[in-house]
């Protein structure tokens, strides 16, 4: 466990380079007693501090991570023979539809599919999304560049939006970054083909993941202020208040891995003050982006984990309950929300409460839960921790590893 520990790789890292700890952690701008704690095992690693110290080792998030988790070896994860597939699909984007074998399906079919998509992905089956998807994107991107008839053009376009939220989930997920990249320039491009004002707040959603994994924050920042003025310039629309609603709480996790709890509090207020005026919980389809009362309360937690104040993050999450429509409806989600928690606990010693946390996140969204780096990190950090043997801790721990078992 010890070889698999982020610090570990950071250490090893730095000394090949010839970067002392106090070097590294003034150019990273962190305390030396957290680079500490991180090298020596005692502390995770937070996505903030990865790209900071990325920045000045010159790697990126997965070389620190060890992203993409069990791509080789005697039992790969099968999501990985997946991945060329989707790839490929993704790839096709400008090319002309005679180079599709395959006739094309009415549109209604591409939108029923688009449908059926969004629910796996709030579910988190991503293993399936990766097998279905590609058939899906090759008919969709050929459709849209030969279709006349405008309405046709806006269902096929939304359709590609479903597909391609999930692709980038996919991709994000499962530690493929540069794939989950070129999708949000693919998101990008798709939006351009509709009038939709969602469709520009979803694509620049999408574009902050790879900025704030390179800890482009004031970017990715300044991005979303401009998504919401495009999306909804004064004209308080209940439709457009969700995607401005989801525009915020994003702002919130940018500006909290920005180390500015203050601001990502401000983004949080302003989304709540939203979420009670609309007074719905909606799905984590493109359009929505899981908006409501539910997930603001999730971003408060998370905005303080992402600062790195664990006692307040566990303050927010003991006034917080979570609905049960959540958990049928948007597990991965809830999954989320118990990681945040699991580092949290971990921070402060309970130790119990933070394996407690990764299991219940394991039970919401398996797949999400194997593949994340804080389920890697803190298990491995538990197992250091421990002395003496922890028979749920071992279980869990074996869990992580290779082979196809996401779903148990």
């Amino acid at each position: 466990m010890d070889d698999e520990l982020i610090g570990k790789r950071i250490k090893q890292l730095r000394q090949a380079r010839g970067v002392t700890q106090v070097g590294l952690a003034q150019e990273a701008k962190i305390s030396l007693s957290l680079l500490r704690k991180i090298e020596q095992g005692d502390r995770d690693v937070s996505q903030p501090v990865a790209a900071a110290v990325g920045r000045v080792l010159r790697v990126d998030a997965s070389t620190l991570t060890g992203q993409p988790y069990h791509r080789e070896g005697a039992s790969p994860d099968r999501i990985h023979k997946l991945i060329p597939d989707l790839r490929r699909a993704l790839n096709r984007w400008d090319l002309p539809a005679d180079d599709v074998d395959t006739a094309p399906r009415p549109v209604g079919a591409l939108a029923r599919d688009a449908r059926n998509v969004s629910e796996q992905l709030q579910h988190g089956r991503n293993a399936h999304l990766a097998e279905i998807l590609p058939p899906l994107l090759t008919e969709a991107f050929a459709m849209v560049h030969t279709c006349d008839d405008e309405q046709d053009r806006a269902v096929i376009a939304r359709a590609l939006l479903a597909y391609a939220h999930a692709a980038h989930t996919v991709a994000h997920q499962t530690g493929y970054d540069d794939l989950a990249a070129s999708v949000e320039d693919r998101i990008q491009w798709i939006a351009g083909l509709t009038d939709d004002p969602a469709a520009t707040g979803f694509a620049a959603w999408m574009r902050t993941t790879s900025l704030m994994r390179d800890g482009l924050y004031e970017g990715a920042l300044w991005l979303l202020d401009t998504a919401r003025t495009t999306v909804d310039p004064g004209g308080r629309d209940d439709g457009a208040l969700l995607t401005v609603g989801a525009l915020h709480l994003r702002s919130s996790l940018v500006a909290g891995r920005a180390g500015d709890l203050d601001r990502a509090m401000d983004h949080v207020e302003e989304a709540r003050g939203i979420a009670e005026h609309l007074d719905t919980d909606t799905d984590n389809d493109w359009s929505h982006l899981a908006f409501g009362p539910s997930n603001v309360a999730i971003y408060r937690v998370a905005c303080a984990v992402e600062s790195g104040d664990g006692p307040r993050a566990l303050a927010i999450a003991d006034r917080t309950r979570l609905p049960q429509h959540m958990h049928t409806r948007l597990p991965t989600r809830v999954s989320h929300h118990n990681l945040d928690l699991a580092r949290a606990y971990f921070w402060q010693g309970m130790h119990d409460k933070s394996l407690d946390s990764l299991m219940t996140a394991r039970r919401a969204a398996p797949e999400q839960t194997r593949h994340h780096p804080t389920t890697r990190e803190v298990t491995n950090l538990l197992v250091r921790a421990h002395r003496r043997s922890n028979e749920p801790l071992a279980r869990f721990s074996a869990w992580l590893g290779p082979g196809d078992d996401a779903d148990r």
